[in-house]
């Protein structure tokens, strides 16, 4: 079963004297953190009204880059956030807004699986912040954290963990130990140490960033919820099934109570409840929470995004379970071709549906 496991955002916002926010992650909402540091100064030559002009017609195609990465149009995105990089140039190469492009660059490529691109935009944009402002800027933490998520996500693990742990100590410094900065950039850590198989350092890790979550942002927020649904699967591969069910079940009451029914989070709460069913041998149980899942991704988010080919993927495994090799078939091929179309051949995502289509082939072919 695919457990969908979300980074907390951190996001870069343009310090040019404009309130808005001007990134987005492709990952579910988590916290904006504003960088504190002077406005870069445009060129003298710009009038007002021109510089408001080019500064709106950047925020819109960011927005619309946004809009369309969470639709799943990765194409769209690319569009978008690529004519956002091109408005940002025009303020000047040193322009802060070049920065943030190129960070949400970073995370469209991450997206696409394309990680060599993502890595290289994340670090210039790194380069940028280091040399318009300093290494100890709260922007600058916020861009450690976003490439460390890049590293992570390549399998780069000793070099994510230092950057996680920078981050970490940039924003004790400037928001306090127990600030939800901080509970943000420790439960992605908690992430990596999950990926690394030292789940005990990722429950303690975990613990301590939802202490500050539960402090800070109170019992029913959304961002509380992904991390109580990290720390479940962290229980989960542990076998701890007594500790996981709770969580996962919490972390679903929450998103409910925030978003309602209809909607992708309480969709992903239920897929990765039925993967602790599938666990536990109670495949009918999460058949029916998958299919839900799979009903409202695809009411909510589209038919042709990639969480559906996740809960299809998912769907297939346990049709294979259950001894359902043609049922499981249709799903996995269904499931390919929605990832295939959206992320490409060569993402991972693409490439582990594929693995598992190639065998419920075999075994359909052998029948």
């Amino acid at each position: 079963m695919r457990i969908r496991l979300y980074s907390l955002s951190l996001c870069l916002y343009a310090m040019v004297g404009f309130s808005q926010p001007s990134c987005f992650s492709a990952d579910l909402s988590g916290t904006l953190l504003t960088a504190q540091s002077e406005p870069v100064l445009l060129d003298k030559s710009y009038k007002q009204e021109e510089k408001a002009i080019e500064h709106e017609a950047w925020q819109q195609a960011t927005q619309a880059g946004k809009q369309d990465l969470l639709a799943g149009d990765l194409e769209g995105a690319k569009t978008w956030l690529k004519k956002a990089y091109e408005i940002a140039q025009r303020f000047g190469l040193n322009d802060s807004r070049v920065a943030v492009s190129q960070s949400n660059l970073g995370q469209l490529y991450k997206a696409q699986g394309n990680y060599l691109l993502a890595e290289k935009a994340s670090r210039k944009s790194l380069e940028l912040i280091r040399q318009n402002e300093s290494k100890d800027n709260f922007g600058f933490a916020v861009e450690l954290s976003n490439l460390a998520g890049i590293l992570k996500d390549q399998g780069k693990y000793g070099e994510a963990k230092p950057l996680y742990e920078a981050a970490i100590a940039i924003l004790s410094e400037m928001r306090g130990k127990d600030s939800v900065e901080v509970a943000t950039v420790y439960d992605n850590l908690a992430l990596l140490y999950q990926k690394q198989g030292d789940l005990k350092a990722a429950v303690d890790v975990q613990l301590k960033a939802i202490a500050v979550y539960e402090q800070e942002l109170g019992a029913d927020n959304p961002d509380l919820a992904i991390a109580l649904g990290n720390l479940a699967e962290s229980y989960r591969e542990l076998n701890q099934s007594d500790k996981a069910e709770p969580l996962y079940e919490r972390s679903l009451s929450i998103m409910r109570k925030t978003y309602g029914d209809r909607h992708p989070a309480v969709a992903t709460a239920l897929d990765n409840l039925a993967g602790l069913y599938v666990k536990e041998g109670k495949l009918k149980e999460a058949e029916d929470l998958q299919l839900k899942a799979l009903e409202t991704f695809r009411q909510t988010l589209g038919a042709r995004h990639p969480d559906v080919a996740i809960c299809l993927d998912n769907l297939a495994d346990l049709y294979s379970r259950q001894g359902k090799s043609a049922l499981a078939l249709r799903k996995s091929e269904d499931a390919f071709a929605i990832a295939e179309k959206t992320l490409g051949k060569e993402h991972p995502l693409s490439v582990g549906i594929k693995h598992r289509l190639e065998d419920l082939k075999s075994q359909n072919a052998s029948q």
